[in-house]
């Protein structure tokens, strides 16, 4: 059998499957943890240096759209890493220990979410909110903050090699 023939046999559907659903949990958690980064870099600084009283009505626009561009690659790489973390752990496959640890961390972004943001969001979100709180509470939101991206990139690093891991496996068995 020639090696196009072995590459594209039924057979070998479910390990493209497979192969597929890790390459796209890299990618969803990478975005993540650009999107955690370039947050955490760019947009909570300029928030920080802002007046407070000018932060609220902004925040109350940009808050939520920056959730909500987040939010679905950390769902995304959750649901992905999870499967992935499963089939790998099952099949005995390369990869296992790290596709585990890179769940983990992005769970743990997760966890955060009713752990801190969603009351810090919805507090700043409040019109009742004092002007006078904010610098307190973006201080605290920056921290967590750190926490959060921290985790999205070991997550994307753990990923990344824990896709090496299994290619490298790959490529010897197919040879």
């Amino acid at each position: 059998m020639t090696q196009r023939a072995k590459t594209f046999s039924p057979s070998r559907r479910p390990e493209r499957t497979a192969r597929t659903i890790e390459t796209t949990a890299v990618a969803a958690t990478s975005a993540f943890a650009g999107g955690a980064l370039l947050t955490q870099t760019v947009i909570v600084p300029y928030w920080r240096a802002m007046d407070p009283a000018a932060f609220l009505p902004h925040f109350a626009i940009y808050g939520p759209v920056t959730g909500a561009t987040v939010f679905p690659f950390e769902v995304a790489s959750v649901l992905l890493l999870g499967i992935t973390t499963y089939s790998t752990v099952k099949s005995r496959r390369p990869g296992g220990l790290a596709w585990a640890l890179a769940t983990t961390c992005m769970v743990g972004t997760l966890l955060l979410l009713p752990i801190y943001f969603v009351r810090a969001n919805l507090a700043m979100l409040d019109p009742a909110f004092p002007p006078q709180a904010v610098h307190a509470e973006l201080t605290a939101w920056y921290r967590w903050d750190w926490v959060r991206a921290g985790l999205g990139l070991a997550s994307a690093v753990l990923a990344c090699i824990a896709l090496t891991a299994g290619h490298g496996e790959n490529a010897t068995t197919q040879g």
